[in-house]
C-alpha cells in the first residue's frame, strides 16, 4: 500500500524503531507519523506489536533501536514521566478509575492542592476546572463507581490529558460499552478532536476506526503493512485482510431444523427483568437484543445465576433449574461467558491449564488430578487453537483474543447443555472472531442451546438463527426469517418497532 505523508510536521514521529528480547521480535523496525489534530487508527491481531509500539512511544518501553520525535524533537532517550510532562499520555485498556474514590480524588490523585494537609475546596475548584476544560459534567462528591460506565471511561480520558495531554493514546476504550454509550464516547471524543486534540485509537473493531478515525496504520507479525491518511477510502474487508493478511472469510450459520426444545423459560423474573418467557431448541442458536437496561443482559445473567430469579421456572432437557447461584445453574448444565473478561473472567495469576478448569477441579482420590488437567489443556489448545508456550504460562501474560478462548474453553469443559455467550468477540481480533463463531456452531451440532448477547448487530444476524429483542425488562418481540436484519435489529434496539412476526407479547 502507499503510505499518504502531509507536508506539515507531524506531531509525532517514529524513525525506524523496533525492539527485540533475544532473537525474538517484538516489533520490526517501522516507521510512523501522525499529524496534530488527527485521529490516528491502530489495528492489529492480538499480538500483532500494538502494545509494544505504545510502550516506546510512551516511554514505558525501550527500543532497541530508532528514534521517537514529538514535535520536531527527539525525545528517544526521555523517560515516561518526562513524556508525560511533554504531553504523551497512554490509556491502557484496563486503567480503570478507583471506585470508591470521588471524580475529585480520581482527578486529582496524587497531586492534591495543600500544603501537607489536602485544600479540599482547591481539590473541587481544579476539579472542576479540569472538567469544564474538556466538556465534561460531572458529579464532583460522587464515587467514580457510581458513574456509568461512558463516564468513568471519560473520567479516565480526562486524567489521561490532565496537565496538557496533547497526544491521548486509547487502548480499547469500548470495552464493555454498548451501543448508545459508546456512540456518547465517540461525540465527546469529536468534540474534543475538533477542539485540536490528538488521539491514537486502538480498536478490533473496523466499524469504530471508519466512525472516530481520520489516518490509520495497521500491524502484522510485529511489522506495519499498512498506512494512510484516509482511513475511509478502505472497505471494511480491505482494512480485515491487511490485518490478517489474507481475505477473512465470515461466518454465515446456516440454520438448522429446529430440534426438541431444551430450555423453557416461564414467569422468570429478576432484578432488571420479567415477567419473562420464551423457550430454546437443542441445538438452536438465540440472540438477546436491547438496549442498556432493557431486561436482555439480565435476563441472561438470570438464568446462570448472576442475577439470581425473584419467580419463575427455568428448565433444562425437562429438569427444573435453580438459578440461585452460579454453581446452581452449571449443575445443570448452564454456563455463562461474560463480556467483563478483566472485571468477572480471568484471574490473572492462574496458569493457563488451572484456568481452564478453575471452580471444576479434577480430583483423584481426594487430591488435584494433574494428569486431567494437563489432558484439559491438551484438548482444548488445539481445540481452540490456543497460542499458549506453556500450561503453566499465567493466563495474564496472553493475548486478549487468547485469554478470551481459555474462558470459553473453561466453560466447555463443564459439557454445558445451555451456553450463554455475553460479548463473546469483545476485544479479540476479526480472525480470531470467526474461529469463535464456527466453534460455537460445531457445538450446536452437539445439540447445545445457545444465547447470544453481541454489540455488533451485523455480527449476530450472521450467527443465531433467531432473535428476541427486549424493552422494559419483558420481552417485545421476535426476529426470524427473511425478518433478521441488520435494519430490523437496529430499529428493535431504537424502539422503533412494535411488533415483529412471531411476538412473544
Amino acid at each position: 500500500m502507499t503510505e499518504t505523508t502531509t507536508a506539515a510536521t507531524p506531531l509525532l514521529e517514529v524513525r525506524g524503531v523496533s525492539k527485540r528480547y533475544g532473537a525474538a521480535w517484538a516489533l520490526h523496525p517501522l516507521d510512523l507519523s501522525i499529524s496534530e489534530g488527527s485521529v490516528h487508527g491502530l489495528l492489529g491481531k492480538n499480538g500483532a506489536g500494538k502494545s509494544t509500539l505504545m510502550g516506546i512511544i510512551a516511554g514505558s518501553t525501550t527500543p532497541t533501536a530508532g528514534q521517537v520525535l514529538f514535535r520536531g524533537e527527539d525525545i528517544t532517550g526521555k523517560s515516561l514521566a518526562q513524556r508525560r510532562e511533554l504531553g504523551i499520555r497512554l490509556l491502557p485498556q484496563h486503567a480503570d478509575v478507583l471506585p470508591h474514590m470521588s471524580v475529585t480524588e480520581n482527578l486529582l490523585s496524587p497531586n492534591y492542592p495543600g500544603r501537607g494537609l489536602v485544600n479540599v475546596r482547591a481539590s473541587r475548584r481544579a476539579a472542576g476546572e479540569l472538567l469544564e476544560r474538556y466538556d465534561l459534567r460531572l458529579p464532583l462528591d460522587a464515587p467514580a463507581g457510581t458513574l456509568a460506565l461512558p463516564d468513568q471511561r471519560k473520567l479516565g480520558i480526562v486524567k489521561t490529558l490532565a496537565g496538557d495531554g496533547r497526544l491521548a493514546m486509547l487502548d480499547e476504550p469500548t470495552t464493555a460499552l454498548s451501543r448508545a454509550e459508546r456512540a456518547s464516547l465517540f461525540d465527546w471524543m469529536r468534540q474534543l478532536n475538533a477542539q485540536g486534540q490528538t488521539f491514537v485509537y486502538i480498536s478490533h473493531f473496523n466499524n469504530e476506526i471508519h466512525e472516530v478515525c481520520d489516518e490509520f496504520t495497521v500491524l502484522r507479525d510485529a511489522r506495519k503493512v499498512g498506512s494512510g491518511a484516509r482511513v475511509r477510502d478502505l472497505t471494511s474487508a480491505q482494512l480485515s485482510e491487511l490485518v490478517t493478511g489474507a481475505g477473512v472469510e465470515e461466518f454465515h450459520r446456516v440454520p438448522r431444523p429446529g430440534g426438541e426444545v431444551a430450555v423453557r423459560v416461564s414467569g422468570l423474573r429478576a432484578r432488571g427483568a420479567g415477567p419473562v418467557g420464551f423457550e430454546i431448541a437443542a441445538g438452536e442458536i438465540v440472540g438477546f437484543i436491547g438496549l442498556p437496561g432493557s431486561g436482555a443482559q439480565e435476563t441472561a445473567r438470570a438464568l446462570a445465576g448472576l442475577n439470581p430469579p425473584t419467580a419463575g421456572e427455568v428448565e433444562v432437557h425437562g429438569h427444573r433449574v435453580s438459578c440461585r447461584s452460579v454453581a446452581s445453574a452449571a449443575r445443570r448444565g448452564i454456563a455463562y461467558l461474560t463480556p467483563d473478561r478483566i472485571g468477572e473472567g480471568v484471574v490473572g495469576p492462574a496458569s493457563v491449564q488451572e484456568s481452564l478448569r478453575l471452580g471444576n477441579w479434577p480430583v483423584k482420590r481426594r487430591l488435584l488430578d494433574r494428569a486431567a488437567m494437563r489432558s484439559t489443556f491438551e484438548t482444548y489448545r488445539e481445540r481452540l487453537s490456543l497460542r499458549v508456550h506453556d500450561p503453566r504460562q499465567a493466563v495474564s501474560q496472553l493475548s486478549g483474543g487468547n485469554q478470551q478462548k481459555v474462558l470459553l474453553g473453561r466453560l466447555l469443559a463443564l459439557n454445558p447443555r445451555l451456553l450463554i455467550l455475553d460479548e463473546p468477540t469483545l476485544g479479540i481480533d476479526v480472525g480470531t472472531k470467526e474461529e469463535v463463531h464456527r466453534l460455537v456452531d460445531e457445538l450446536t451440532a452437539d445439540g447445545v442451546a445457545v444465547v447470544v448477547l453481541a454489540y455488533d448487530t451485523d455480527e449476530l444476524v450472521r450467527v443465531v438463527d433467531r432473535a428476541i429483542s427486549f424493552q422494559n425488562g419483558t420481552i417485545a418481540g421476535e426476529l426470524s426469517g427473511a425478518d433478521l436484519t441488520t435494519d430490523n435489529v437496529l430499529k428493535a434496539l431504537e424502539h422503533r418497532a412494535t411488533t415483529y412476526a412471531g411476538s412473544t407479547t
